[in-house]
C-alpha cells in the first residue's frame, strides 16, 4: 500500500504525518485523501506539488501516474513568502 506523506501546513490539517493509501494511482490517492478528510484538505490538494518517490508528477504522467505499493507519495503545499 502506498505510503503519502504530509508537509507543511497539510500536517496541520490532517493532524498526520503520514498515512497508508490503498489507491492504485495518483488520481485514486488524492480521491480518497479527499473523502476521508475533511473540506479544507479538498482545497490545498488542488493547488499543492505532488511527487512519487522524488519525481514530480508533472514530468510522469500527472494524476494518471501508476502506484506500486511500496511508493512514497509527496503532497507538499504552496509555500509563501517575500
Amino acid at each position: 500500500m502506498p505510503t503519502v506523506k504530509f508537509y507543511a501546513s497539510l500536517r496541520k490539517v490532517t493532524g498526520e504525518r503520514e498515512a497508508q493509501i490503498q489507491a492504485g494511482s495518483v488520481k485514486e490517492v488524492l480521491q480518497r485523501l479527499s473523502t476521508d478528510y475533511d473540506g479544507e484538505l479538498r482545497r490545498y490538494l488542488k493547488i499543492s506539488s505532488i511527487l512519487v518517490n522524488g519525481k514530480n508528477v508533472i514530468h510522469m504522467k500527472g494524476k494518471r501516474t501508476r502506484l506500486k505499493p511500496d511508493d512514497v507519495v509527496s503532497i507538499f503545499p504552496p509555500l509563501g513568502g517575500g
